[in-house]
Order: structure tokens, then C-alpha cells, then sequence
């Protein structure tokens, strides 16, 4: 007996020994991707950390040596490897961390953190590539203003991308853009590339790990070659072909730039003045500013719509922000269902209107000409119209009488010369997005769609299921792409416009969120992104989401820079104080964690789709970051910025009680910037 049972604990002994043999063979072919993971060459060899990186020997994981990232009030200590992987493999990234609010991550994929990590703590996150990626860039960061943090034996382990070859030649060169001094450059990335080197002829005159670069110093009326050369570890590229670029000799010309990065951009309302540009150009000291910056042009002041546009496009512009026009002008700035249908048969109503767009238009193109300014065109117009009036015409724009004539008795447009337009809402749209393009000919254009045009969906899950509800949500936004397809308002457009109420619905204090059709937690913003995207699919074009509400909500656990405030936390937004309301925005698309309790922690903390990246432990709710399925979702750029009411101010404006800094303590902007950082790639 205690024979048989010797020989069974031995079988059993074997058995382990064996998987372990198995394990430690699975884990050789799984070797640690990262070079210098453990800082041991007493350098930072392999590693990208600027001027606040450093070796240390104490405190160390393991070994003799380990990373110190000296944090300050104005910089992470931000430290970054790119690492050749496989496309479509998982990878599983660790680090030992010491210190407060140190991050790990990959840029464009998942990232982790720890609020307070007394000794070492492991950190660990896994991701999937995508098809087409090569490489990744791993990084590691502190917080603003939170001491030295300390790393050790990072790890990335997953399919090896193999030993790293010189990359390919850059594909693409394009010329985006001159002025009389200067040529803007674009291309297609290269695998495995770390940087770019432009040359102008043999000279190289621009590096940097983008893929755009503007070469200045040049003079004015001369052609110029151009070419690109893609570097990595493993050495140079052969140069892509090359191309010619034209300076201007006076203003104008030259090839329209891109309008949006080929990362998911990100924009703020913008209202210039003495106070609010004081308050970018502190914002500029502390990292990137936003993509966007937008104004808007109302039908009550039609006289100043040339003067506005020229402001607006100045002053964006010089801090690298491009400006976006919101037209609001049909509705004659009334927030009412049949004001617009009423302008727009109103021929007067009309010539004043078409005067005022082309002097708008021809602003723009005087104050930046050949390159990009947005135009977010009459939000609220179409919702309106279908709303209340398109049953009654069979659901066919063509059939809805509108006064476009006008636009040629007013002589904005030239028959003869100028297509024509029919005297119909089809024609008025088509009009109205062909004088934006006639006088500003680089202009970037979009129409705006409501979720509320038929009725809004996006808590149909809450009542009929998940799955049903998700195509209740697809089942009415078809219905509104097919009304705004009779309008043609795909015709010369870049993209297509939505909003989200406008309004931060912490203004309401609602004790009971799931009651309110205006509250929105993960699920129905995932809801809201299903919207989006199949009405911008139905449209072939891509989404831009604007007036998103800044708001974020309470209890956050994102540390706050201390030049915002001192404490270093955001304090609670009140929903009482003017332009201080809570609203899930942000939270959802920056992800977040926060505290929560009762109704609200019942409601936020829901997870009927069962997403990944919601979380619930106790009284804390974890949301992480939803950029990358807004992106997926086909959504180039998201704009936040109040509207209706008294919306929550991400940044100053020159009205409103917050003209010096931002109601919600500098919460917006600092996630935006961190954002910036590391953006995510549109696919």
C-alpha cells in the first residue's frame, strides 16, 4: 500500500517536472522583445527619454541598475522603445514600477498604471497588432508634479518581429502645402521605421519621427526637390522618389493640405480674445494644444460673419490650431423646430444669408489661402426638418420647396457660370456647400445630423435587450441616412457632423440617471458610436463628432497637474456653479476611474454588452479609453465644446462667467494633452 503510494506521488512528481520542462520550452520561445529591458548596460541604450531619464543603481528590481524618470511640474519623464513585432499577434507587456501615478503602455494599443506603488509593483497589459503593424512603440511615464519614479525589467513577450532590417523607402511623398517661404511635406509610413530624414536635393534639411515635416528658409517663386529617407536601428532607407514643390510668389496657390492628421484629432470650441489667448499660450508651455479650434457664424449676425472668420483663422493659426467654421445660420440663431423650415423659403431670408456665406467664405481663403478651414454646416436644420416636416413629402428632400434661387439674384452664384441648384432642399444644400468651396476653394465641409431626427435611440438597449436594441439603434439612424441622402448632402462634402445634446447633463441633478433620456452611460455612448458609424457608412463618409459635452464625471482618480491646481486633484464639479455640470463625455472617450455610489454607481457601472473595458471593484468604476473604437468607427475627429444652456467650459471663452480658465479645473485640457501624446492611429 504505501508502496503503490510512493509510486503514484513519483508519477505525479514526473508529471510536474515535465510541465515545467513543457513551460520553460514555451516561455524560450516566447524571449523578452525589449532591449535593455533591465537597464543593465548602466545606460539608456535602446531607450528614447530626453533630458529627464537616467540610470540609477538604488533603487533597483533586480541587478545592478534600473530607470529614474525625474518628473516635474511640466513634464512625465516620459521614456519610449520601438520594437518590431507581427502583425496580428498578442503580446503581453510588464514592468516593475516604483513611484505615484506610473504609467506602461503602448502607443495606439492598451495601457496600465498604479496610483502609489510604495515598493516594486509589476504592471502588466496585453494587446493584439493589427494587420499592418510591425512595430510598436512600449513607453514609460510619472505624472506632472509626482516625484522620481523608478523602473525595472520590462518585458514584452510575443511573436519576435525578427532581427531588425533597414525599413523600406518611404511610399507617398506628397506636397501638402506652400506659402512663399516654405514647403509642407507628407508621406506614407514605412514598417519598422523609427524616423524620417528630409532632403532637399542631397541636403538633408528636416528629421523627426513624423510623417510630415515643413521645410522653411526657402524663397519665394522657386521650385524645390524633395525626398525622404525612413530610419531605424538597423540604418537608413534608400530615398523615396523624389517630388517638386513651388514656392508661392504672392498669395495663394499650391495643393490644399490634408484637413486631418492620421491620427484621431481632437478640437475645442474657440473663442479668440486677450484673455482666452493668454490662457492657449500657457497651454502651448505645458504640451500639444488642440487639433481644432471652432467659432460660430449666426443668423443674427450676418454683417460680422467676414470679420469672424478673419479673427478666427488668424488666431488659430498661430497656435498651430486649424479653424473651423460652424455655420448657424438658417435658424436665424432661434433654437426652434420651424424657423428653418420657414428661412429657407424666404427668398430675402436667403439673399441676406448667401451674401453673408461668401463673405465668410472669401475671409477664409484671404487669411489662409490654399489652406484648410472647416465648416460644420447648420447643425440641427436637417433634425429639424425631419423631425417635424418630412413625412409630409414622402420623406424626399427633393419635394420640400426652398428658395435657392436666391442664391443667383443676389449674384453669390452665376447662372450660366455655376451649376444649377433646384428650388428645393436638395438644391439649397448642394448650393450652400458649392459657395463654401466656390470662395474658399481648400475649405474642408460637412453637414450635422442629429440622433434625434426620428427619435432617439440610444437606450433602446436598456428596454429591449442588447441585441435588439442594437438594431432598433442601426434600424432608426438608417432612416435618417436615407432622408439626408435625398438632400445630397454627401455632395462635395468631406465628412458628416454629429452632436450629443450639446449640453452637460449634470445640469439637471437627476438623482435617478437611468430615468433621464439625457444621462448616457458606456453602453449607450457605444450605442451612440453604432449610430455614427452606420450613418457616416451609409454616407461613404468619414465622422466627425462636434459639441461634445467637456464634461467628466465626479470623484476621478486622475491625478491633476499642480499649475492647475495645487492640491493635485480635480475637484468635483458642483452642478450648481455656472459651467461647472458633470457629463460622461469625457469619461468615456479618455477613460477614467472614479468613485460612485447607489443609483449612480448601479447606472455607470452597468455592462449589458459586456465591454472589456468596463469595470467595477466596490465603490470604484473603471472606464477605460474609447478613442479607439471611436476610431474604428470611422470618426476622424472629435470636437468638444458647450452648447445649448450653460455647458461645462474645457477651455476659457470670451463669454460666459469662465473668460480666464476653464470651469472644470483644467480636467479637459489636461486629458486632452495627455491624449495628444500618445494619439490613437486611424486604421
Amino acid at each position: 500500500m504505501a508502496r503503490r503510494s510512493w509510486t503514484a506521488a513519483a508519477a505525479v512528481v514526473l508529471t510536474l517536472l515535465g510541465w515545467l520542462h513543457l513551460s520553460a520550452a514555451a516561455q524560450a520561445d516566447s524571449p523578452n522583445l525589449v532591449v535593455n529591458s533591465g537597464f543593465e548596460s548602466g545606460s539608456l541604450s535602446g531607450w528614447s527619454c530626453g533630458t529627464t531619464g537616467s540610470v540609477v543603481t538604488s533603487p533597483v528590481h533586480s541587478g545592478s541598475h534600473a530607470l529614474a524618470g525625474a518628473v516635474t511640474a511640466s513634464d512625465t519623464a516620459q521614456c519610449t522603445q520601438t520594437v518590431p513585432v507581427q502583425p496580428g499577434a498578442t503580446y503581453t507587456l510588464s514592468a516593475y514600477v516604483q513611484g505615484a501615478y506610473v504609467y506602461l503602455g503602448a502607443t495606439g494599443y492598451s495601457s496600465t498604471w498604479t496610483p502609489s506603488a510604495t515598493g516594486w509593483q509589476q504592471l502588466s497589459t496585453s494587446f493584439t497588432t493589427g494587420a499592418g503593424t510591425t512595430s510598436v512603440t512600449l513607453y514609460l511615464h510619472g505624472w506632472y508634479a509626482q516625484g522620481t519614479y523608478h523602473a525595472d525589467d520590462v518585458s514584452l513577450t510575443g511573436p519576435g518581429g525578427g532581427t531588425p532590417t533597414a525599413p523600406a523607402a518611404p511610399t507617398g511623398l506628397t506636397v501638402t502645402g506652400t506659402t512663399t517661404t516654405s514647403a509642407s511635406l507628407s508621406w506614407n509610413a514605412s514598417a519598422g521605421a523609427t524616423g524620417y530624414t528630409v532632403y532637399q536635393g542631397s541636403t538633408a534639411v528636416a528629421s523627426g519621427a513624423a510623417t510630415t515635416a515643413t521645410v522653411t528658409g526657402l524663397t519665394a517663386g522657386t521650385a524645390y526637390t524633395f525626398s525622404v529617407s525612413a530610419t531605424n536601428s538597423a540604418g537608413e532607407s534608400a530615398r523615396s522618389a523624389p517630388v517638386t514643390a513651388a514656392t508661392q510668389s504672392s498669395g495663394g496657390g499650391g495643393p490644399a493640405p490634408a484637413w486631418h492628421p492620421s491620427y484621431l484629432s481632437i478640437g475645442t470650441v474657440y473663442t479668440p480674445g486677450s484673455t482666452v489667448d493668454a490662457f492657449f499660450g500657457t497651454l502651448a508651455s505645458h504640451g500639444p494644444v488642440p487639433n481644432y479650434g471652432y467659432a460660430y457664424l449666426v443668423g443674427n449676425d450676418f454683417p460680422n460673419w467676414a470679420g469672424t472668420t478673419t479673427t478666427l483663422v488668424n488666431h488659430a493659426r498661430q497656435f498651430g490650431m486649424t479653424p473651423v467654421l460652424v455655420d448657424y445660420g438658417m435658424n436665424g440663431n432661434v433654437d426652434g423646430s420651424s424657423v428653418d423650415f420657414t428661412n429657407m423659403q424666404n427668398s430675402g431670408w436667403l439673399t441676406t444669408y448667401f451674401t453673408a456665406l461668401k463673405a465668410a467664405a472669401s475671409a477664409a481663403d484671404a487669411a489662409a489661402p490654399g489652406q484648410p478651414v472647416g465648416w460644420v454646416v447648420e447643425p440641427d436644420m436637417l433634425g429639424y426638418l425631419q423631425q417635424n416636416y418630412a413625412a409630409g413629402y414622402g420623406n424626399d428632400a427633393q419635394s420640400m420647396p426652398a428658395a435657392t434661387g436666391a442664391a443667383y439674384s443676389s449674384g453669390v452664384l452665376a447662372g450660366g457660370t455655376d451649376p444649377v441648384f433646384g428650388n428645393n432642399l436638395r438644391g439649397l444644400t448642394e448650393a450652400i456647400t458649392y459657395t463654401i468651396k466656390k470662395y474658399d476653394p481648400a475649405a474642408f465641409v460637412g453637414w450635422q445630423v442629429n440622433t434625434w431626427a426620428v427619435r432617439d435611440a440610444l437606450k433602446d438597449t436598456d428596454n429591449l435587450g442588447w441585441t435588439a436594441g442594437r438594431q432598433s439603434v442601426t434600424q432608426v439612424a438608417t432612416q435618417v441616412a436615407d432622408f439626408v441622402k435625398t438632400a445630397d448632402i454627401g455632395y462635395h462634402a468631406d465628412f458628416v457632423a454629429f452632436d450629443q445634446w450639446g449640453q452637460d447633463f449634470g445640469i439637471l441633478r437627476d438623482p435617478d440617471p437611468a430615468a433621464d433620456i439625457r444621462y448616457l452611460n458606456a453602453a449607450h455612448w457605444s450605442n451612440y458610436l453604432l449610430y455614427v458609424q452606420t450613418v457616416r457608412q451609409s454616407l461613404a463618409l468619414p465622422a466627425v463628432l462636434w459639441q461634445i459635452p467637456v464634461g467628466h464625471l465626479n470623484s476621478t482618480h486622475t491625478p491633476s497637474p499642480t499649475y492647475w491646481n495645487a492640491s493635485g486633484t480635480f475637484p468635483d464639479l458642483d452642478d450648481v456653479t455656472t459651467e461647472q455640470d458633470e457629463d460622461s463625455a469625457s469619461t468615456y472617450f479618455f477613460g477614467d476611474s472614479f468613485t460612485s455610489s447607489g443609483n449612480n454607481l448601479a447606472f455607470y457601472g452597468g455592462n449589458p454588452g459586456a465591454d472589456p473595458k468596463i469595470s467595477v471593484s466596490g465603490s470604484t468604476v473603471t472606464w477605460g479609453s474609447h478613442l479607439p473604437e471611436a476610431a474604428a468607427a470611422g470618426v476622424v475627429a472629435i470636437m468638444f465644446g458647450a452648447g445649448t444652456g450653460t455647458g461645462t467650459y474645457g477651455v476659457p471663452e470670451m463669454v460666459g462667467t469662465n473668460q480666464t480658465g476653464p470651469g472644470d479645473f483644467g480636467y479637459w485640457v489636461t486629458r486632452t494633452q495627455s491624449y495628444l501624446a500618445h494619439p490613437t492611429p486611424l486604421p
